[in-house]
C-alpha cells in the first residue's frame, strides 16, 4: 500500500488537470498541472501546481512553473473553498482551456 506523503495529508481535495503521458514518457521526465484544496493551520487554501516542460506550450507564455496561492479561506469557510477549487478545475472539458484559466489566476496569485 502507498503511503501519502507528510505534504498531501492535509489536502481535502485535488485534481491533476493534466500529466505526462508514462505510456509515451515511461522514463520520464514527469510534468503535471494541479489544482488542490488543503486545510492550513487558520483555514483552507487552494493551490495550483505547475509543472511543465520548458518546451511545453500549454497555457500562458511566459508562465513559470511554481506553486501558487490561488486563495485562502477562513475556518468557517470550508466548503466555499472546497467549492472555489472543484469550480476552476472543472471550468472546461478540455485540459489546455484549464490551465489557461489557472495561469490567468495564478498571475495575480502568490507565487511560493
Amino acid at each position: 500500500m502507498n503511503s501519502i506523503p507528510e505534504s498531501k495529508k492535509s489536502h481535502l481535495w485535488r485534481k491533476i488537470i493534466w500529466h505526462t503521458d508514462p505510456e509515451v514518457h515511461p522514463l520520464g521526465p514527469y510534468h503535471s498541472i494541479e489544482i488542490y484544496c488543503c486545510e492550513e493551520a487558520n483555514g483552507y487554501s487552494i493551490w495550483y501546481v505547475r509543472r511543465l516542460g520548458k518546451d511545453d506550450h500549454r497555457g500562458i507564455p511566459g508562465m513559470e512553473n511554481a506553486d501558487y496561492l490561488l486563495g485562502f479561506y477562513g475556518k468557517n469557510n470550508r466548503d466555499a473553498a472546497l467549492e472555489r477549487a472543484v469550480l476552476i478545475a472543472n471550468s472546461d472539458p478540455e485540459p489546455d482551456k484549464v490551465i489557461q484559466t489557472l495561469d490567468k489566476l495564478a498571475a495575480a496569485a502568490q507565487k511560493v
